[in-house]
């Protein structure tokens, strides 16, 4: 005789029913048009929040520096209708990267500040990002809303993601909403719209161009092998003019990768040979430490589902390896600007790998539920882990001012926007309204009068830095006495005025 189920075990029963039941009826509510159509953007809207205060925060507290100021001075300069040679950077502001996005944005700069402008623009562009990814999974895939929303909050805990966002200002950030865009567009068969995508991207940097190649193969593969034989030669076009053509030795000029090549070559033809001739040096670079840990921050927090899905691998094949091949110099949260195209296309992959594993209803694709638990487990960890924002490094005290930082500050507000200006990196952002700026270069052996910045009206410097030797103290000194340079002290700070700057 079967012995009688225990009161709990009925208790247990009746409560994983009600739990189901209530799921269910949530989702059934969530499967209906109105959600679906506000809930891509309440999650933009959330990351948004979060990814513009986090770089808001760190703007605030003066931890930005030389390479955001650059495309501060950059953009006055051009909103000034004057020639956009960046003294920071010593070169054009259409130099280098080639991101022709930044003169419409330069004219938006003179309603708006130009630092909050930047931080804003990129912070919304990323946290957009969710919107098409949303699209691809319930429209294209007819994934559950359920699979759709772990993919979303998946795409904002990318560590990668809050690193670019918080690594001061990349015009390509802006790319990788265009690239999710561009693909839904591509799925829907809307071309023009598409086109209009693609040259968003091509606008944004001028090596994007090897992305969208890999978006043509992407695309040939899928059969869609005229749009894919247009977009590759579009990329291959925009990448020989702006890397090749306009910014080339065979054009007179400086080719603009060469010293992040520099191990191969003195040009785009000596680079490619160098790597050609020298496969050993190219796997040894390939295959580096750093590159390891960069694809783990990229592949891991997806559960490594991308690469169930190949293809879509090829957007990142030719920048990524090229990328991988480089010397850029990290900055403080690495060099995130490089993984654009990963940012873009390896949710997409993982969209595509969830769908081939679930299961189809009438209307819907369901996925394992343990199985998304996973993937947000998984995306939560490495976020953690790897973002710059992650709560081990207490983002929530960004935003503060030190005694220090209220010196910087009241030192600038001394300084004239008509002089010319040599000061330290964290300050470059406040004087970037001239003509002339240089970033001080503490921590030199040696000064020399003929050094470029003393050559500026004012030199700001902070007295508490630690990187002063006592050689370079004294023969700083020595150079300011002699050049007859008068000291102003705020704090910490001193400002150093020629006389006839007085």
């Amino acid at each position: 005789m079967t012995a009688p189920k225990s009161t709990s075990v009925w208790a247990d029963s009746d409560l994983r029913r009600s739990l189901n039941h209530l799921s269910l009826r949530w989702q059934a509510r969530l499967e209906g048009n109105g959600p679906d159509r506000a809930l891509p953007w309440f999650l933009a809207l959330v990351l948004f929040i979060g990814f513009g205060s986090l770089s808001l925060a760190r703007y605030r507290s003066l931890q930005l520096g030389e390479q955001f100021a650059g495309w501060m001075q950059g953009m006055w300069l051009v909103s000034e209708g004057r020639e956009p040679f960046v003294t920071l950077t010593e070169r054009d502001l259409f130099d280098g990267q080639f991101s022709v996005i930044m003169w419409p944005i330069a004219q938006i700069s003179t309603l708006v500040p130009a630092g909050p402008l930047l931080l804003t623009i990129q912070s919304l562009a990323l946290a957009l990002g969710v919107v098409p990814l949303w699209r691809i999974a319930r429209s294209v895939l007819e994934l559950g809303v359920e699979t759709a929303l772990v993919l979303g909050l998946a795409y904002g805990f990318q560590p990668q993601l809050h690193n670019l966002n918080l690594s001061e200002f990349h015009p390509e950030a802006i790319a990788v909403p265009a690239l999710l865009w561009a693909y839904l567009f591509s799925q829907n068969k809307q071309w023009i719209r598409y086109g209009i995508a693609i040259v968003f991207v091509l606008a944004t940097r001028s090596d994007l161009g090897l992305v969208v190649i890999g978006v043509g193969a992407l695309l040939a593969v899928e059969g869609r092998t005229r749009a894919g034989r247009v977009t590759a030669a579009a990329g291959a076009i925009w990448v020989a003019l702006t890397l090749v053509v306009f910014r080339s030795d065979f054009a007179g000029g400086e080719f603009l990768y060469g010293d992040a090549f520099e191990t191969y070559g003195d040009g785009p033809v000596a680079i490619l040979w160098g790597m050609l001739t020298n496969p050993l040096q190219v796997l040894e670079d390939f295959f580096a430490e750093e590159n390891y840990r960069k694809l783990i921050l990229l592949y891991a927090p997806w559960l490594f589902l991308p690469v169930l899905r190949l293809r879509f691998q090829l957007p990142l094949v030719i920048f990524g390896i090229f990328g991988f091949l480089a010397t850029i110099p990290p900055g403080e949260f690495g060099n995130p600007q490089q993984d654009v195209a990963a940012l873009a296309f390896l949710p997409i992959a993982a969209a595509f790998a969830l769908r081939a594993v679930g299961r189809r209803s009438v209307r819907r694709v369901f996925v394992n539920g343990r199985l998304l638990g996973g993937v947000l487990f998984a995306s939560m960890a490495f976020f953690l882990f790897g973002a710059g924002s992650s709560l081990y490094n207490e983002p929530w005290t960004w935003g503060s001012r030190s005694s220090n930082d209220l010196d910087v500050l009241a030192a600038v507000e001394t300084i004239d926007p008509q002089h010319s200006v040599a000061a330290l990196d964290r300050a470059l952002p406040l004087l970037t309204e001239r003509g002339q700026l240089l970033r001080f270069p503490d921590g030199l052996e040696v000064y020399k009068s003929s050094d470029p910045t003393f050559e500026s009206d004012i030199i700001l410097i902070d007295e508490s830095d630690e990187s002063w030797t006592p050689t370079g103290r004294i023969t700083f000194d020595q150079v300011v006495d002699a050049k007859g340079y008068v000291v102003h002290k705020f704090g910490t700070v001193s400002v150093y005025r020629l006389e006839t700057a007085e």
